[in-house]
């Protein structure tokens, strides 16, 4: 198995086990501590989001492509790279905490919707669980180290220990009679926990003095330019990621938004086959740039495209197909029903952005972030008034649906760009491959569901049976037209397979 296949399976396991982890404490936290604190929480989750990625500074990107090229052969040069970026992040880490605890009353009291929760108690919760919010910058920084290295199986086997612990010690502290403030200092310091797991073994992989921080101009000159344009693009990602969440906690009530932002983050989650596949491929796609291979690169990049579109389909069905039952058990019926639609629209968005991430990431690995810049700022002005109608007009439907939007217009002006600039290919060979496993999942899936709604049942079992027979359809009619390069790869690992097993016999 090649260094890039292990890395994506070890991302897919690692990501997927964190997804399924996730679910274990909703349950308790809704029950028991009501709506409104379940939605402080996640509001938290958005700020932490919003504020790590203005402070990003492209620092990450940038970090997995400079290790990847450089490690072997400029050792001093990476190390000065670790120390500096050690500095920025950690000093934004405090920045982050003092600013969050300052602000905590004044963005309780100006932007969040409460019913049940009063304003001290919820303040109160925001200050602590702005631990956890300022050690998130540091995290991505070392799972950026371990990338560039490409050694993903450890900041995943780091990610899922933990997401364990974090989840499990939430159930144990409502268990054992904690309230909010109890639930708010396990999260946080399980975040703590978490992120001197991840110094520890940077320490082993690099050396302690590397992470000494300590500022380096050299290094800053060296890569300002490239980290520039990737923190312009990480803050109008942002805007156009988290701009539905932002205007629902301000228009909604707090316990809207908190069931929207459980919906968006569990769909955004299942994308984790998509980051899993792009965040193994970059730091591989950037050494093939560097050492001159084209072709290598095209063919490579083809094949995980079609990984990607093929791959994530029945993922992203799955959910729609369990949206039902698993929110019913979570919160209840009617919380169900107002969530299927949003969840429909958040999983077909989802998939769009999954197709487009592949040719944004050979951008990336080329030195060419500024297409997605252009691309994400005409988008300011073009998708963020249809964002605020549509959740004015829609509610959370109208806000799963503008991420919709939002892809539909970066298939129209970034990836023509893309296709011309990087990839070699015409624009409607590039929408073939996107519209061919859409196109069968909307015959396969589609028949299933119309069978189980003109049933009318939509019991747990019916939904898994339809589920399992459109998925064979799926697979039936996706393997004649996925690309000859994944077709090859495919048959060279099933022939590798079958002689393995067969040498164990």
């Amino acid at each position: 198995m090649t260094t890039l296949s292990r890395n994506v399976v070890f991302n897919v396991v690692g990501q997927g086990l964190v997804l399924v982890l996730s679910f274990i404490a909703v349950k308790f936290l809704f029950r028991q501590l009501g709506a409104d604190v379940f939605g402080v929480i996640y509001f938290n989750i958005t700020l932490a989001t919003v504020v790590t990625t203005v402070l990003e500074l492209g620092i990450s990107s940038t970090s997995v492509r400079e290790v990847s090229r450089h490690f072997q052969t400029e050792p001093d040069y990476i190390r000065s790279f670790i120390q500096t970026t050690s500095l920025i992040y950690w000093g934004l880490g405090m920045l982050v905490f003092v600013v969050v605890f300052a602000s905590a009353p004044v963005l309780v009291e100006k932007w969040i919707n409460l019913t049940t929760v009063d304003a001290a108690t919820a303040s109160t919760m925001v200050r602590i669980l702005g631990v956890s919010t300022s050690v998130v910058l540091p995290r991505a920084l070392y799972t950026s180290l371990f990338r560039g290295r490409q050694r993903m199986g450890i900041n995943n086997s780091i990610d899922v220990a933990a997401a364990v612990a974090q989840q499990l010690g939430i159930v144990v502290v409502l268990r054992l009679g904690g309230g909010v403030f109890a639930v708010a200092t396990w999260i946080s310091v399980s975040a703590v926990i978490w992120v001197l797991a991840y110094v520890f073994v940077a320490a082993r992989m690099f050396g302690w003095a590397a992470l000494a921080p300590r500022l380096h101009s050299e290094v800053v000159r060296r890569n300002a330019r490239f980290a520039g344009l990737m923190m312009s693009n990480s803050l109008l990602s942002l805007v156009h990621s988290q701009a539905d969440k932002v205007i629902v906690s301000k228009l909604l009530p707090i316990a809207d938004f908190g069931f929207y932002g459980f919906a968006s983050a569990t769909v955004g989650r299942a994308g984790f086959v998509t980051s899993a596949i792009t965040q193994a491929a970059f730091p591989s796609l950037s050494s093939l740039f560097e050492s001159g291979d084209r072709l290598g690169l095209l063919r490579q990049y083809r094949k995980l495209q079609d990984l990607v579109c093929f791959g994530t389909l029945p993922m992203f069905a799955a959910i729609c197909f369990g949206a039902l039952p698993a929110y019913t058990y979570l919160f209840n019926a009617s919380v169900a029903g107002r969530l299927l639609l949003p969840t429909f629209f958040l999983a077909l968005g989802f998939f769009m952005n999954g197709a487009i991430n592949t040719p944004y990431v050979v951008s990336l690995a080329m030195g060419k972030p500024q297409i997605a810049v252009r691309s994400n700022v005409v988008a300011l002005f073009v998708v963020l008034p249809v964002t605020a109608v549509l959740i004015a007009v829609y509610g959370i439907t109208g806000a799963a649906f503008s991420w919709v939007f939002y892809h539909l217009f970066t298939y129209v002006y970034m990836v023509p760009r893309v296709c011309r600039e990087c990839l070699d290919m015409p624009l409607w060979r590039w929408y073939l491959t996107v519209a061919r496993p859409l196109g069968l999942a909307v015959v396969a899936y589609g028949l299933g569901w119309f069978v189980i709604a003109t049933a009318g049942s939509f019991s747990l079992n019916a939904l898994a049976l339809g589920y399992m027979a459109a998925t064979v359809i799926y697979a039936l009619g996706a393997y004649p037209l996925i690309g000859a390069d994944l077709r090859d790869t495919v048959s060279n690992l099933r022939q590798t397979l079958g002689m393995r097993w067969a040498g164990t016999q």
